[in-house]
């Protein structure tokens, strides 16, 4: 009998660090401004807010086209956030008026990057992580994995049911920064030669 061949999906960290772009980071400013902390993952009330990106001194010319602020917030050069926003239609993509700190425009337009959830799609089995074996004990016992946060990833593994569909996302009650795409969004990221880092999720 011949053996049926299951595809699985593959998926890639798309991380904020660079080996070749250096030290990439902005004061972030939502006009009018929030009503609490940024937060990836969480609602966004957009509206008519503005959002401003003014480079840390130390960044002297931007080459990347997605990076992290210390607010949080992930930026992406916008034609790359349109590439997102195409394989993730729900994505919230804000224009940002980005600049040096000495007030000269950046030489790419960015684009706030928000997505409104996170996937409950760790595989608490597959994946290793700090406290492993407790929090196994803990969902066994019929816990919800809302009640506590997984931290010290060190092999992330997907549960592909849980994301099914999705190109672009955060995961949900695990200390992990950057979001995770899907292959076929990671294959075009490729083709276009985005400045970026990817990096595989084990299978």
């Amino acid at each position: 009998m011949q053996s049926l061949k299951v595809n699985v999906m593959r998926y890639f960290l798309l991380r904020h660090e660079y080996s070749d772009s250096g030290y990439v980071d902005g004061d972030v400013a939502f006009i009018p401004p929030l009503t609490g902390y940024y937060q990836a993952g969480t609602p966004l009330e957009v509206g008519d807010r503005a959002v401003s990106v003014t480079m840390d001194k130390a960044v002297r010319k931007l080459k990347a086209d997605f990076f992290l602020t210390t607010s949080g917030a992930f930026f992406a050069a916008e034609k790359l956030a349109t590439l997102l926003k195409r394989y993730q239609n729900d994505l919230r993509i804000i224009p940002a008026h980005t600049s040096y700190s000495s007030g000269r425009a950046t030489e790419k337009r960015y684009m706030l990057v928000h997505a409104n959830r996170r996937l409950p799609c760790f595989d608490y089995r597959r994946s290793e992580y700090a406290g492993k074996a407790l929090a196994l004990q803990r969902l066994e016992r019929g816990e919800s994995a809302d009640a506590f946060l997984v931290k010290g990833v060190q092999a992330l593994a997907i549960d592909e049911k849980f994301a099914v569909g999705a190109n672009f996302f955060f995961i949900k009650n695990v200390v992990l920064i950057d979001p995770v795409v899907s292959e076929s969004l990671e294959k075009e990221i490729r083709e276009q030669k985005f400045n970026v880092r990817l990096e595989a999720v084990p299978v």
